[in-house]
C-alpha cells in the first residue's frame, strides 16, 4: 500500500511522507519498455515519488508539491530520464511538463491524477485536494513592532535604503507558518489617522493581522511620509508623491525578499488607510499594478475633503481597481465611516466592477471589532480567501526559459508591469492576478542574455511566453 502525502491543514502545505528515515514512498508501474542500447538493459518500468498526495488549501493558499521520477531496469537498477508530465483533471490543478511541479487551482476540492511519461513507459501519482474553510483567528494580540530580521511571528520594523537615518519606516509580520524559499499571499496595509485611542503609527495598526488570522498571510504595513522625508506621518498626508515612491518601491521589495507572491497582493486599511488604498495605491498606472484586490474599511475615495485634491480626482482613481475584486465595509453604528463608503461603492458601481460590501453590527468608526467580531471576521475572511484562491477579475502569463540546447534556464527573472517573479529550475514561470489588457513581458538573467521583450495581449484569457537565454 502506498503512503500517501499528507498537508498540514493550518497552512495549506503539501508535504511527503515517507515509509521510514531517509526512504521515499513511491509507486512503479511496468509497460513495454524501452530497447537496450549499447549493451544498457532495457527500462521495464518507471517509478514516481510520492505515490500520491493530500494538498489541503487552506485561506485560500496551498503550496506546490514536487514529484519525481526515475526508470528501473530489468536487473532493478534506477536510471535518471527525462520524463514528460500531464495532468488529468486541470480544473483541478497543473503540472510543469518537466520538472513535476504541481500546483492546484485552490478553488475546487476533488481527486485527479498526474501522470509521467519516458522511454514508452508511463507511470500516475492521485492526488487529493480538500478545501479547508475554516475561519481562524490569531492566538494573541497583534507582537509589538520590534527592530531586527523579520521571523515567523514577529512585527519587525524595516527601514529602507533611500531612508537609513530617519524616522521613516515600514512594518513586516511573517507567519508563523512562515519558511523560506516557500511563497505566500500577502495583505498590506496603511495606518489610520491619530484619532482618540488610534495612534496613526505603522506600530499600532491590527486590520491585517486579524483579518489573517495569523495564518498563511504575510502582512506588510507601509506608512505615510512627512514633508521633508524624516518620520511617518500619524495624521494627515504629508509628501503624497513620496509616499506612492515609497509604496511603489518597498512592496515589491518585501514580497522579493520574504517570498510574497506578486499576483497575490491585497491592499487596504481602515478610515485614512482606506482612502489611502486608492489615493496612494491607485493614483497612477504603475503602482495599482501591484494589487489583486482592494479591502477599504470605513471611508472611501470619493468627492470629500478627506483628500487634499477634495475628491476631484477620487473617479480616476477608483476606475483603476480595473475590474478587481474589492470588500468596502463600514460600523453600522452612527455614522461609522458609512456615507462615505456607501459613495465608494457607488461609484465602483458605476464602473460596472464587482464589489461586496459589510455593514459591522454594533459598532462605529473603528477597526478593533476584527478582533472581537468572530462572525463579522468570517465574513471578510471568506472574501479574501476566495480572492485569494481564484483571483478573480485577472489573468496569468506562463512560459518557459530555455537555452541553445532547449534545456530549462533557472534563475531569470521575468517582469510584467508591477510584478516579478523567478523561473524554477526547469525554467518555468508563472506571472499570475495581472489585469488584463496588452502587456510587455520581459526577461533577464544575470549570466545569460535573454531574447528581447515580448508583447502579450491578455484582455480575453491566459498568455505564454516563452524566450531564450543565450551564453553572451
Amino acid at each position: 500500500m502506498s503512503t500517501s502525502a499528507e498537508a498540514t491543514g493550518s497552512s495549506g502545505e503539501a508535504t511527503t511522507s515517507s515509509g521510514g528515515p531517509g526512504t521515499s514512498a513511491s509507486t512503479e508501474t511496468s509497460g513495454e519498455g524501452s530497447s537496450s542500447s549499447g549493451g544498457e538493459p532495457a527500462l521495464v518500468s518507471l517509478k514516481i515519488t510520492p505515490p500520491d498526495a493530500l494538498i489541503t488549501v487552506a485561506s485560500g493558499w496551498s503550496h506546490p508539491v514536487g514529484f519525481t521520477v526515475v526508470g528501473v531496469d530489468g536487473e532493478g537498477v534506477e536510471v535518471a530520464v527525462d520524463a514528460t508530465w500531464t495532468v488529468k483533471g486541470p480544473a483541478l490543478g497543473e503540472i510543469t511538463a518537466k520538472g513535476g511541479a504541481f500546483q492546484a487551482t485552490n478553488t475546487a476540492a476533488g481527486v485527479t491524477s498526474v501522470e509521467a511519461s519516458a522511454a514508452g513507459l508511463s507511470v500516475s501519482a492521485e492526488v487529493t485536494i480538500e478545501l479547508l474553510g475554516d475561519h481562524p483567528s490569531c492566538a494573541v494580540p497583534r507582537p509589538p513592532l520590534t527592530d531586527g530580521e523579520p521571523a515567523p511571528g514577529a512585527f519587525r520594523r524595516v527601514v529602507a535604503p533611500e531612508y537609513e537615518g530617519t524616522g521613516v519606516y515600514h512594518g513586516v509580520y511573517l507567519p508563523p507558518d512562515w519558511q523560506p524559499g516557500r511563497r505566500y499571499p500577502v495583505i498590506v496595509e496603511s495606518p489610520c489617522n491619530k484619532y482618540q485611542s488610534f495612534t496613526g503609527k505603522v506600530d499600532d495598526a491590527t486590520l491585517g493581522y486579524e483579518l489573517a488570522g495569523c495564518r498563511s498571510y504575510i502582512w506588510v504595513v507601509v506608512p505615510y511620509v512627512d514633508i521633508g522625508g524624516q518620520q511617518n506621518l500619524d495624521y494627515g498626508w504629508g509628501d503624497v508623491p513620496a509616499t506612492i515612491a515609497y509604496w511603489a518601491e518597498n512592496v515589491p521589495r518585501a514580497l522579493a525578499a520574504y517570498g510574497g507572491d506578486p499576483g497575490s497582493v491585497i491592499v487596504t486599511g481602515f478610515s485614512r488607510g482606506a482612502i489611502g488604498a486608492s489615493y496612494v495605491g491607485l493614483n497612477n498606472e504603475a503602482i495599482a499594478d501591484l494589487w489583486l484586490a482592494f479591502y477599504m474599511h470605513s471611508h472611501a475615495d470619493v468627492p470629500s475633503n478627506l483628500t487634499p485634491d477634495a475628491g476631484a480626482g477620487s473617479s480616476d482613481r477608483m476606475a483603476r481597481v480595473w475590474g478587481r475584486r474589492s470588500l468596502l465595509s463600514w460600523g453600522a453604528v452612527g455614522d461609522g465611516g458609512a456615507a462615505n463608503s456607501i459613495k465608494g461603492v457607488t461609484l465602483l458601481e458605476s464602473f460596472g466592477y464587482p464589489v461586496a460590501t459589510l455593514a459591522v453590527p454594533g459598532v462605529g468608526h473603528t477597526d478593533a471589532w476584527m478582533a472581537d467580531d468572530p462572525a463579522s471576521r468570517a465574513i471578510a475572511q471568506s472574501w479574501l480567501f476566495d480572492a485569494i484562491a481564484g483571483r478573480p477579475g485577472t489573468h496569468t502569463i506562463r512560459g518557459r526559459v530555455v537555452d541553445e540546447g532547449e534545456g530549462g534556464v533557472a534563475g531569470a527573472t521575468i517582469r510584467s508591469g508591477a510584478h516579478a517573479v523567478i523561473t524554477d529550475a526547469h525554467g518555468y514561470y508563472a506571472l499570475r492576478g495581472l489585469v488584463p489588457g496588452v502587456r510587455e513581458v520581459a526577461c533577464e538573467h544575470p549570466e545569460l542574455v535573454c531574447a528581447p521583450p515580448q508583447v502579450v495581449d491578455i484582455s480575453d484569457g491566459d498568455g505564454i511566453v516563452d524566450f531564450a537565454a543565450l551564453v553572451p
